[in-house]
């Protein structure tokens, strides 16, 4: 009796294993991302990084900070990942445009951690790259002009991103209900960056104005995350409190999404040219350089980024 009893718990467990291991095989792995951006402007770069480090489908190699006062806003980008337990996680300034004063970043002054690297973000975006050729997918949130600069001193390297996702661009839409196509600002802020981006051969996935200018986050949802009391519902707290405005439009947060679910919105392949004003312009009859997001339901978004966030 013994022996069968045995013999059945010894069955029961190799299926238990069998099944587990089939699960574990069948979910993909993690999708390993380089955030570039330029957190400490807008609000919405603070609570695209909070999206990062909720999401276990992402594996968040390193940050790079883009435009004006890199260097504060790469403290910024440290303090929040310390904050997170992510101290593993290598951070570089781009190129300093200038030390004005950037109120979010007034929670990080002093701030200092080993994860701050002296190197610059084009090494580090090349290091990552060059770690895992093939496979890493640069997040591009604010300005393109550390992605431009990686490709212009190491045009190798075009070879061995596995994809641009960015927030930037303007179709049919722009900021307001209403509005037309505009030279939105990521694009616009450096737009010779912009079209060497556009024109490397490099896959785009773009979230532009179309999507992104309805996402307001709302007193509602807002509270949810604030009242949680966490380290990070904490920081994003302070840091809003700082921004000093109303409500943030989660422009950048989108971009990150389509990473995590593609539905959220519709998309388009479409031949993007960028002109000298930073406009995006759709071109008919050439081969697609970008897969565009065109159309999303904003309250469907506002769900799933509160839910990701709050659990």
């Amino acid at each position: 009796m013994n022996c069968k009893r045995t013999f059945g718990l010894c069955v029961m467990a190799g299926l238990a294993l069998f099944v587990s291991g089939r699960a574990l095989a069948a979910r993909p792995k993690p999708i390993p991302i380089v955030l570039d951006t330029d957190i400490g402007s807008d609000i919405d770069d603070a609570f695209a990084l909070a999206l990062v480090l909720n999401s276990p489908e992402l594996d968040l190699r390193a940050v790079t900070t883009v435009s004006g006062d890199t260097q504060a806003r790469a403290r910024l980008a440290a303090k929040m990942l310390w904050v997170a337990d992510r101290r593993d996680v290598p951070v570089a300034a781009g190129q300093l445009g200038g030390k004005l004063d950037i109120a979010q970043t007034r929670w990080a002054d002093g701030f200092s951690s080993p994860a701050l690297l002296k190197t610059s973000a084009v090494e580090l975006m090349k290091s990552e790259i060059d770690r895992a050729p093939g496979v890493i997918v640069l997040v591009a949130i604010g300005p393109l002009s550390n992605i431009a600069a990686l490709l212009e001193q190491h045009p190798q390297e075009k070879r061995k991103i596995r994809e641009i996702v960015l927030m930037g661009g303007s179709i049919a839409h722009g900021y307001y209900p209403g509005s037309g196509p505009t030279a939105e600002y990521n694009i616009a802020a450096d737009a010779k960056a912009s079209q060497a981006v556009f024109a490397a051969g490099i896959p785009i996935l773009m979230a532009p104005l179309d999507v992104t200018a309805r996402l307001q986050l709302d007193e509602t949802h807002r509270r949810k995350i604030f009242d949680q009391h966490t380290p990070m519902a904490d920081a994003l707290h302070a840091l809003y409190l700082l921004w000093g405005q109303p409500t943030p439009t989660l422009h950048d947060p989108m971009a990150v999404s389509l990473l995590l679910d593609p539905a959220l919105c519709t998309l388009k392949p479409m031949n993007i040219q960028v002109t000298q004003k930073g406009m995006t312009l759709p071109v008919a009859g050439k081969a697609a350089n970008a897969r565009v997001a065109v159309e999303t339901d904003p309250a469907r978004f506002i769900s799933f980024y509160s839910a990701r966030v709050l659990r």
